[in-house]
């Protein structure tokens, strides 16, 4: 097969998955592509700078053979000695600062019991991925789980929170022509609940992981256009990053991967060649692009609207304010503006009664002249008043809003509120240059029309990276899934058997109703098991183990709670880490077992 006509295989696969994204379609296309896959292995065009690669890269690959060494002699430090070692993928959650300190937990207790050496793949999703972030981040980040534990400990005891380092990184940030929502998310929200701010890239990992002395980590998103194109959830959405490939992953022998390197993630690229480089992100703007769906939209646009008014009036707007407000007038005019912007963002409209209202609170203030003035405008013409219209009327009474405000900040500052005000009404997140932009010639809009893509929060689909250490690219044999999700402990499981059944990947059955009726009071352990599938093992966060009875459980989850915005106690974090760390500690033998059988002993 030419080369050519393994790209338009490649293209064809992912618009007929979208177009029909149903097991049936899965089966129909399925010989088609284990061809184009054994014809045409690796790269389908080497004038390229990108890749569209069934399989995981070379350095991946190198990972894996060294780290597959580094597990043989930890096994054979414990008496077995292994021809082969079985390739071990520990899954943890999104569930925001909760599942951040817990991941931290689950790690630190993996290594102190010596399973961590046995772990091939880390893969994480939303707030787990700000754990992962900050112990990729350094050089040693790995040698000491427990002083790593301290630290984190300290930051949150501390509140190393800095509002003016916090301002100062998102004016730099909106100086980007790719600025967004997770942007403002990454250095305001995300940096206030872990009190972390990480300037290195995932790329400066790739030496000590392809060593194989740390577990190979991979950090999972979405697309938004594959995620919500059609009426049912797509199967091609997860967008994966590793230290060394960022992409569309391969989904085995039904969908080959599209890739780009990390480091060029986010440059401009046209007809599958890069043609302007740009500085690879920082961690701390994946941990927001991993981790921006703590809460549903309204609960996002809450969180933002209020760091917007505390970074222009201060963190105490009472006091910093430049004017008094003894009636609370700016209290009322920021509740309207706030209901005015979720009609348009949520409804799509504008907010009749919030324009009246603002009118009222605004008129004899001559602070507010203008803006008194525009809102007047806006009611006059609302009715005929198109969506883009409305929209600019919201962005230009938000302006002479703030302006007297502005004017008193530097022009960065101004550029900053401007932009991300644009970002809200747009709500637009994640928005990096799209490298399959004009790759080819298949028409495909979800994929090579668009200059940008848009990726969020892998929580948005699956709640785990299944899809992304599943396929038999990766060959994984024994998944230890640490689950800290909120609700259902067993709803990653669920929705992954519906997802492998509509891949063709191998999943051991589920048993819906079983697991239904224990979601409210889980054990700590949980074994899954199918022919050609890989051991799945599963440990809810909050379980009747650890926490001795429902009522705890509840408690657990309401302490802990994903839309959490404050400050936990010490306590609170110790409790957090010990239940984490319980799970692994009561159960290492289960592990360790189930390694053992897998592992091919040399007689």
């Amino acid at each position: 097969m030419s080369d050519r006509s393994s790209c338009d295989q490649w293209r064809l696969r992912r618009q007929q998955a979208w177009l029909y994204p149903r097991a049936s379609t899965s089966l129909c296309l399925l010989q088609q592509v284990i061809c184009s896959a054994k014809s045409q292995p690796g790269t389908c065009d080497e004038s390229s700078d990108i890749r569209i690669h069934f399989g995981i890269s070379d350095k991946e690959k190198a990972a894996m053979k060294n780290r597959g060494k580094h597990i043989s002699k930890a096994l054979k430090s414990l008496g077995l000695n292994a021809r082969k070692v079985p390739v071990v993928s520990v899954l943890v959650s999104g569930g925001g600062l909760r599942a951040a300190i817990a991941c931290q937990g689950v790690l630190s207790e993996l290594s102190h019991v010596g399973l961590l050496d046995m772990v091939t793949y880390i893969a994480g999703v939303s707030g787990s991925t700000w754990c992962m972030s900050s112990l990729y981040s350094q050089s040693d980040g790995w040698k000491d789980l427990e002083k790593a534990e301290n630290e984190l400990r300290r930051r949150l005891k501390e509140d190393s929170w800095d509002l003016s380092v916090s301002e100062d990184k998102l004016c730099e940030a909106a100086e980007r022509d790719d600025y967004s929502l997770t942007d403002f998310w990454s250095y305001s929200v995300v940096y206030y609940l872990t009190k972390e701010l990480l300037d290195t890239c995932l790329s400066c990992a790739s030496e000590e992981s392809e060593m194989g002395t740390v577990p190979y980590p991979i950090f999972a998103t979405i697309d938004h256009y594959l995620k919500f194109g059609g009426k049912e959830k797509i199967l091609n959405a997860w967008f994966e990053f590793t230290p060394d490939w960022a992409g569309y992953s391969t989904l085995g022998s039904s969908t080959p991967g599209a890739y780009v390197s990390t480091t060029h993630c986010g440059s401009e690229f046209e007809g599958g060649k890069l043609i302007k480089q740009k500085p690879e992100r920082d961690f701390s703007y994946l941990r927001g692009l991993c981790g921006s769906a703590l809460a549903d939209m309204n609960t996002n646009l809450i969180t933002i609207w209020d760091n917007i008014w505390k970074f222009i009036f201060g963190s105490d707007t009472q006091e910093k304010m430049p004017i008094t407000d003894p009636e609370g007038v700016m209290k009322a005019i920021k509740d309207q503006l706030f209901n005015l912007i979720s009609s348009f963002v949520i409804n799509g409209h504008c907010s009749g009664d919030s324009l009246k209202n603002l009118q009222c609170i605004m008129t004899g203030n001559k602070q507010f002249s203008d803006a008194e003035t525009l809102t007047e405008q806006m009611m006059g013409h609302l009715h005929e008043a198109s969506p883009h219209q409305q929209r600019q009327f919201i962005l230009d009474l938000l302006e002479k809003t703030f302006q007297p405000y502005l004017d008193k900040k530097s022009s960065s500052f101004s550029s900053f509120v401007k932009k991300t005000c644009h970002c809200i009404l747009h709500w637009k997140w994640g928005t990096t240059n799209n490298f399959l932009y004009k790759y080819g010639d298949s028409g495909d809009k979800f994929l090579t029309d668009q200059k940008n893509m848009y990726l969020m929060d892998a929580g948005l689909a699956i709640n785990s990276a299944y899809p992304l250490v599943l396929p038999p690219v990766r060959n994984t044999e024994i998944i230890l899934s640490f689950d800290f999700s909120e609700g259902d402990p067993f709803e990653t499981i669920k929705a992954t058997e519906k997802y492998c059944k509509a891949c063709c990947i191998p999943f051991p059955p589920v048993d819906d109703f079983k697991l239904d009726q224990e979601a409210k009071a889980p054990s700590d352990f949980y074994i899954f098991e199918g022919e050609n599938a890989p051991v799945v093992m599963h440990f809810p966060l909050f379980n009747k183990v650890n926490c001795g009875s429902e009522e705890v459980i509840e408690h657990r989850h309401k302490t802990y709670s994903t839309f959490h915005f404050r400050n936990y106690s010490d306590t609170e974090v110790s409790q957090l880490l010990e239940d984490s760390k319980a799970n692994v500690r009561n159960n290492k033998d289960r592990i360790f077992m189930n390694i053992c059988k897998l592992a091919e002993a040399i007689s």
